[in-house]
C-alpha cells in the first residue's frame, strides 16, 4: 500500500498491477474477510494481514497484456461458485467459498469474518 491509500483503493491497483484492470472498469464493495500469517522473508520473521473484497468486473476487463506486475502469474479463471466448494485443489484462504456464499446470500457481513 502506498501512504494515503485505503485497502480498497489498493486492491484496485494490485487488479491493474497484475492482471491489467483498468481501474475505471472495476467496482469494489466493503471487505468481506480477513486473514493474518507469519512467515518469514529475508531471514525475518513478518506478519502478514490480507484483506479480501468483493470486486465487480467482466471477463473482458482483464487484459494480462496490459499488466506491469504479473507476478508469475500464468493463467487465471472464473470460478463458479459450486466448483470453489467442490474442488480438491488447494484454494486460500482456507474457507473462502463460505465467505462468497454469504455475502452472495446477505451481503456484506457487519464485520469482516477472521480466517484462517
Amino acid at each position: 500500500m502506498t501512504r494515503g491509500e485505503t485497502y480498497a483503493a489498493a486492491a484496485v491497483r494490485e487488479l491493474g498491477e497484475e492482471l491489467g484492470v483498468a481501474k475505471e472498469a472495476v467496482t469494489v464493495e466493503a471487505q468481506l474477510a480477513q486473514r493474518s500469517r507469519e512467515h518469514m522473508v529475508g531471514g525475518r520473521t513478518i506478519r502478514q494481514v490480507e484483506r479480501y473484497f468483493p470486486a465487480r468486473l467482466t471477463a473482458g476487463d482483464i487484459n494480462p497484456d496490459r499488466a506491469t506486475q504479473r507476478d508469475n502469474i500464468r493463467d487465471h479463471r472464473w470460478w463458479p461458485l459450486d466448483e470453489l466448494r467442490a474442488t480438491r485443489e488447494t484454494v486460500y484462504p482456507r474457507g473462502l467459498a463460505a465467505v462468497v456464499e454469504k455475502f452472495l446470500e446477505h451481503g456484506v457481513p457487519e464485520r469482516p469474518v477472521v480466517l484462517e
